[in-house]
């Protein structure tokens, strides 16, 4: 049994987030899934906000809230000081510019992309009904381009966000531009290529490689094609 475990779906661009953390270190945990629609009583207790994902440090508690983080961002400064994983740049201000970046991902692209794209796509075909494609091509056409500018703005031309080097940055838009892909797939290289090549170089590390994977297998058999929204 490994000191930590996480709680939570593949499927979840802020699970993801954790796990990318967690494969980058290298530091083994288990992983037990949690039904997002129907959340037992136990997980309620250490997730108040209702969400994923939650992580426990076994070597601070066992049961109830103790030894438990939720939030993904919280998690990934946790384990970012728990690890030495050197996620967070080398000075305050890189510090602070990751996490602006990381933000923006999680509040502005994570919900665009999920709630805009993901969802309208997705969700109906749990039920047997077809995409919500109306939704998601206006998404797509008139909500995500000034996003993707901002971050082709960005890396103007760099292959990381911050510093010239791999961070949380990189993985928390990297998480979310994956998301997108898995569904419709990603944007047009010739307008943004800079962004569309740093999603390219987060799909082919094995840290998000895994979760792809397992992600993939998830909905495959509802979608086992991407949804051209172009």
């Amino acid at each position: 049994m490994a000191d930590l475990v996480l709680y939570g779906t593949p499927l979840s661009p802020f699970v993801r987030k954790v796990q990318v953390v967690l494969g980058h270190t290298g530091c083994p945990y288990d992983f037990e899934t949690v039904n997002i629609r129907a959340m037992p009583d136990w997980f309620l207790e250490i997730s108040p906000a209702r969400r994923i994902p939650v992580i426990r440090d076994r070597t601070i508690g066992t049961e109830g809230q103790a030894g438990t983080i939720f939030d993904s961002s919280a998690i990934s400064l946790f384990l970012d000081r728990r690890l030495n994983a050197g996620l967070f740049g080398t000075t305050p201000f890189e510090a602070g510019r990751i996490a602006a970046i990381e933000e923006y991902a999680d509040s502005v692209l994570g919900p665009t992309v999920g709630m805009g794209i993901f969802r309208p796509i997705l969700f109906p075909r749990f039920a047997g009904k077809p995409s919500d494609l109306d939704t998601a091509r206006k998404t797509w056409s008139e909500t995500l381009p000034s996003i993707f500018d901002y971050l082709e703005g960005v890396l103007n031309g760099g292959a990381h966000f911050v510093g010239g080097r791999y961070s949380l940055a990189d993985i928390a838009v990297g998480c979310q531009m994956l998301q997108l892909d898995l569904v419709a797939g990603l944007p047009d290289a010739d307008r943004w290529p800079a962004l569309v090549k740093h999603s390219e170089a987060m799909r082919l590390r094995p840290e998000f490689a895994r979760n792809l994977e397992a992600s993939f297998q998830l909905i495959a058999g509802i979608l086992p094609e991407k949804v051209d929204l172009r």
